[in-house]
Order: structure tokens, then sequence, then C-alpha cells
């Protein structure tokens, strides 16, 4: 009895475990084309440094397990590079 009562208790927090390990994948994946383009971006100097500013916060958020966090970053990195500001 009691371990079904632990099971039903450790399910809950483990299905949002799995969700975060599969953002994360997203992340670093993000991460890896981030930094591939960002050589070839001929923008505005400043523009660049705010896409280099986002690659560094998505690794942090990363380093932190952050998921959400990690894929915003990269998110706003692809819309600077898509020209969207």
């Amino acid at each position: 009895m009691h371990r079904l009562l632990f099971l039903l208790l450790l399910v809950p927090f483990a299905v949002p475990a799995m969700a975060t390990t599969a953002d994360l994948d997203t992340c670093v994946k993000g991460q890896a084309e981030v930094a591939r383009k960002l050589p070839d971006f001929h923008g505005e100097t400043r523009i660049k440094q705010l896409i280099q500013a986002d690659l560094d916060r998505a690794q942090q958020e990363q380093a932190e397990g952050d998921a959400d966090e990690c894929n915003e970053a990269i998110d706003h990195a692809n819309k600077l590079l898509r020209g969207d500001y």
C-alpha cells in the first residue's frame, strides 16, 4: 500500500521532468544552429552583440536546467537573425 501511494505521488513530478529533457535537447540544437549562423550575420554590430548575448543567456539557462528560458533566448536570437526587430 505504501508503495502504491509513493508511486501515485511520484508520477506527477516525473512527467514534467521528461518534457524538460526534450525541451533542453531542443535548446541545445537551437544553440548550435544560432552559433553556426552568427558568423555569417552581416547586419548591425549592435544586433550581432544582442544575438551573442542571447546565445550566452541560452547556455546559462541550459546549465541551470531552465528549458523555457533557454528556448526563449534562442527564439529571440533567431528573431534577430531574421531581421525581425
